[in-house]
């Protein structure tokens, strides 16, 4: 089996110093002739000289490693690698860096502090930050010198210095509604995921869309009923007892939900079939983000589609433009918005075709006979 070769190795195949070859090797080719660096290069490859990838992360002239980091909230409730929307990203930014000669370094933690501290000790030369809010995407930003891409990030009109790479949110949960709304359903919930914090929150995506779910209500002159906003819990047993407390308030009488992340509506049409409801019949269920669960699922579900592994190409394409351009990203507000369209499915159905199960019959019969005999009992 052949030795691989060292540095000193070439040295003596091309007469040179190791400085030389190191000089070649990390592509400094203003401290050496064309022709030299040609002829050094040339048996670098002729020897298939590999580099030492961990010495060079500890030197100043460049780790080709770029880190994602995932700092969603829920972070530490479950893999948030597990959800098939990060997921996507996470392969679209993996194959968009290889392609282009760089490595990968994945972290998801909720803590920016510690996630700052990880890009300095790695010696990243670029981050893609995924789920953070702008407070944390500027404390990072404080402590690194290296570009900062942002994916699904609020920033504000009068904040400066981003590259985030984001949705036509409001578009999307407006076109969902106005959907909602034109077969029939005029109560209809919305299911946002944000355990407990305020959905109105500035920094929200969420927010974004329950701002385009209002006015689709506003364009119909219809008044949207605000107590239907509801939050859904990151952890996932925590959400099924959620589920079963929906279903025994009834819904609260809606015939549609649309939840801002298909996964949760996907959780939903199970949840409603291991109870002996129909979807579309007795419940019609719509999502947001298109993942490929939800084209498999049956019915399947009707939802607001993004082609996400664009977005984790977008933002390597971003990312990438700042380092070769050596572009100060202080001089930079960029925000991008990538298109959304309407995946009708057939997890939506017309009200005015809705014929509902004898199960939802039966259940909102004990209902009512169960709030009639707490009432008589209040009155005796």
């Amino acid at each position: 089996m052949k030795i691989m070769a060292r540095i000193k190795d070439i040295a003596k195949l091309a007469n040179v110093s190791p400085s030389t070859v190191s000089n070649v090797i990390h592509g400094r080719k203003n401290k050496l002739s064309p022709e030299l660096y040609e002829k050094v290069q040339r048996i670098l490859e002729e020897e298939h000289y590999v580099t030492h990838r961990g010495a060079q992360m500890l030197t100043k002239q460049g780790s080709r490693l770029i880190a994602l980091i995932l700092a969603y909230s829920r972070a530490e409730e479950e893999s948030i690698v597990q959800d098939p929307f990060v997921s996507s990203i996470i392969g679209a930014v993996q194959s968009a860096l290889q392609k282009e000669g760089y490595f990968l370094l994945l972290y998801a933690n909720p803590d920016v502090e510690l996630c700052t501290k990880i890009t300095l000790e790695w010696n990243v030369e670029g981050i893609i930050l995924l789920g953070a809010k702008r407070e944390g995407y500027y404390y990072l930003r404080s402590l690194n010198s290296v570009p900062v891409v942002t994916i699904d990030t609020i920033f504000f009109p009068e904040d400066h210095s981003y590259v985030n790479v984001g949705l036509e949110d409001y578009q999307g949960a407006l076109e969902m509604t106005r959907y909602l709304l034109s077969k029939g359903h005029e109560k209809i919930a919305f299911l946002s995921l944000m355990d407990g914090m305020d959905v109105l929150r500035k920094d929200a995506i969420d927010n974004i869309r329950y701002q385009g779910y209002l006015q689709a209500y506003e364009e119909k002159n219809l008044a949207a009923d605000r107590s239907l906003c509801r939050n859904l819990s990151y952890d996932g047993k925590i959400r099924q007892k959620q589920y079963r407390e929906f279903y025994q308030e009834g819904f609260w009488g809606c015939t549609a939900l649309f939840f801002t992340a298909d996964i949760m509506a996907l959780e939903m049409m199970s949840f409603c079939m291991d109870q002996g409801l129909k979807v579309p019949e007795d419940i019609s269920i719509a999502g947001y983000d298109g993942i490929f669960a939800a084209k498999r699922a049956r019915p399947r579900l009707c939802t607001i589609c993004q082609d996400s592994t664009e977005k984790g190409r977008r933002a390597v394409t971003e990312l990438l433009f700042l380092l070769k351009e050596e572009q100060d990203i202080g001089t930079c507000k960029k925000d991008i918005r990538l298109p959304v369209f309407l995946e009708e499915g057939s997890s939506v159905q017309a009200l005015r075709e809705r014929q509902p199960s004898p199960g939802l019959q039966l259940h909102l019969q004990k209902e009512s006979e169960h709030r009639d005999r707490e009432k008589f009992l209040e009155e005796v």
